[in-house]
């Protein structure tokens, strides 16, 4: 048996996640506090909490322009006591978004972790305005952007969890102008129920055509897609020595032991 309360007084967060991600450059004054409560005897009881206790989070950006998060809500808090668990997480920025989340389990008093076969239930929300300030954790010379929504339900095992929920994006762009490479107008909607995955519409514009994807996904222990590509005058790569526009269509198939692509494809334009 063991009781634990301890504090974390403000710290600055900036350090810490430069040790973490080097590559990020992330900056700021962004400070983060915590409280830790835990009492282990014939029954298990615990409070954590860690959260934003002021200041906020930016990046450097390629061209050393500062881009900031502007966090106004940051907290990863636990509850345990009676058997009961809850887990909630919180973050919202004028620049990064909205996420919520909960999650709830039963486990017996005396657990100290809930076991693979605990059932469990939960939400979770995501709300991004422009996904262009998670830069930082693109690769080099990759930049993203538009919006992106998603919101799903949590239930299953804690070992196995299942999802059902949709994910829809609109204006998403993906470009590496170093490489000739200008996705824009994305559209994006797609919904999993449990172990099922499925692309109802996935599309970019690239030059004067387009690339439309559709398909589906089973998750899960043994995981395998099949999806469906149609290209229309698609300009997969534009740069002034190096460009291909293609059009046709192909099925890809894979599962965790192999790959199987069919299909005709052309080059309309290339140099």
């Amino acid at each position: 048996a063991f009781d634990l309360d301890a504090t974390l007084e403000p710290t600055p967060a900036a350090p810490w996640l430069q040790r973490l991600w080097p590559q990020a450059g992330l900056i700021g004054d962004l400070a983060l506090q915590a409280q830790l409560k835990v009492e282990a005897a014939d029954t298990f009881a615990a409070d954590l909490v860690l959260e934003r206790a002021r200041g906020d989070l930016a990046y450097r950006d390629d061209d050393g322009s500062v881009q900031p998060f502007g966090l106004t809500d940051l907290r990863l808090a636990l509850a345990a006591d009676g058997g009961t668990w809850h887990f909630t997480q919180a973050l919202a920025g004028a620049n990064v978004g909205v996420l919520a989340g909960a999650l709830s389990m039963r486990v017996a008093p005396s657990a100290r972790w809930p076991a693979p076969d605990t059932p469990m239930q939960g939400v979770l929300e995501w709300r991004v305005a422009d996904l262009g300030v998670w830069a930082p954790f693109t690769p080099p010379g990759w930049r993203v952007a538009g919006q992106l929504r998603t919101s799903a339900a949590i239930g299953g095992r804690f070992g196995a969890p299942e999802i059902e929920g949709r994910m829809e994006g609109s204006g998403l762009a993906i470009r590496n102008l170093l490489q000739g490479v200008d996705l824009r107008d994305g559209d994006l909607a797609l919904s999993l129920r449990g172990a099922d995955a499925r692309v109802e519409r996935f599309v970019f514009k690239g030059g004067d055509g387009e690339l439309r994807l559709t398909g589906g996904a089973v998750l899960g222990a043994e995981p395998k897609a099949t999806l469906q590509l149609v290209a229309d005058k698609f300009r997969l790569l534009g740069r002034a020595d190096r460009r291909v526009v293609t059009s046709g269509n192909a099925t890809l198939a894979l599962d965790a032991k192999s790959l199987v692509l069919n299909g005709q494809l052309h080059i309309d334009e290339s140099l």
